[in-house]
């Protein structure tokens, strides 16, 4: 994960983010401090910060900051994480121009000394089902660990279809996350989407090498428009290659994008899955650590493929 700038007066144990495009000077900020925060505060502070996301994400508004500080890290102990099942609400019909929770950011910050937080950063693990649900539009999520390995979800992008009264597949976006773990309906997953960015990710397998799952499905009529997967890393677990496909896109794709992406996967077992036919967009220089991808690795279903890189050379179809 990144590792963000510090507050220049010196006062914050958090790193801010002053650098993220997403942390927005006009918003109201809230801080999270799993050790040392409580949830009686009001949160609008470090020295005031909340003991737990879901408090500030119920909190904030549309358009707010929530800045998480890794939790104590003992060496020789194990990973400090946060675990908690959080759901970014929705108030309002988008529709109707009343989503009131739209474009929130979640950002998971760097601690300015290092010990005792995490230097490795925020690290996040579902309680009963799944990490974060994502029902408001325009959600920002960036520099966090997720673990998600037998979660129903990591992180799930959802919409109704119909009300639109809950519309996470729009326009929101996952940043400089890792992903471990292979979530039973998928790591990351959107049914339907519009606009949806996966950008400068690492999706990890289980430690047995079960894949690592990226869905984006067809919610009734709705197709997925203008989806973007972007600079990525999918990667086996503990040394053992992915088992089966980390990208699968069901439902028909209009104008998506996936490039500048790595794989790491067993010969013979495909990377990126277009389900349906009639798709569109373009599947291009992407890497895979397989001999040849000539007869495996990408079912394209319409999409045009370009620049898939394996080891033996490059291999491009229409």
């Amino acid at each position: 994960m990144g590792y963000m700038t510090n507050f220049p007066n010196g006062v914050s144990s958090f790193g801010a983010p002053v650098g993220s495009r997403f942390a927005n000077p006009w918003s109201t900020h809230y801080f999270v401090d799993g050790t040392n925060g409580n949830d009686l505060q009001d949160g609008k502070s470090p020295a005031t910060a909340f003991a737990t996301i879901q408090a500030a994400v119920t909190a904030s508004t549309g358009g707010d900051v929530i800045y998480i500080n890794p939790k104590v890290y003992t060496m020789g102990t194990g990973f400090a994480r946060y675990t908690e099942d959080v759901t970014v609400a929705n108030t309002g019909a988008v529709s109707a121009g009343t989503a009131s929770q739209a474009g929130k950011s979640i950002i998971g910050v760097t601690p300015r000394t290092g010990f005792p937080s995490d230097f490795m950063g925020v690290r996040w693990k579902y309680a009963t089902n799944t990490n974060l649900n994502v029902e408001a539009p325009g959600t920002h999520i960036e520099n966090i660990g997720f673990f998600c390995e037998a979660a129903t979800n990591g992180i799930y992008f959802e919409g109704d279809g119909a009300t639109w009264t809950k519309a996470g597949h729009t326009g929101s976006s996952l940043y400089n996350c890792a992903i471990k773990g292979n979530a039973t309906s998928g790591s990351v997953l959107a049914n339907g989407s519009d606009s949806l960015q996966i950008i400068n990710c690492q999706f990890q397998a289980t430690y047995d090498g079960t894949v690592s799952n990226m869905l984006i499905t067809l919610d009734g009529t709705n197709v997925n428009r203008r989806p973007v997967l972007r600079g990525c890393h999918f990667l086996g677990g503990n040394g053992t290659i992915m088992s089966a496909a980390p990208v699968i896109w069901t439902g028909k794709v209009e104008n998506g994008l996936i490039a500048d992406n790595f794989f790491e996967i067993q010969t013979g077992n495909v990377a990126i899955n277009i389900v349906t036919s009639s798709s569109s967009g373009m599947i291009s220089n992407n890497h895979f650590g397989i001999t040849d991808i000539t007869t495996t690795g990408i079912v394209q279903n319409g999409m045009t493929v370009t620049g898939a890189y394996d080891t033996e050379g490059i291999q491009a179809s229409a």
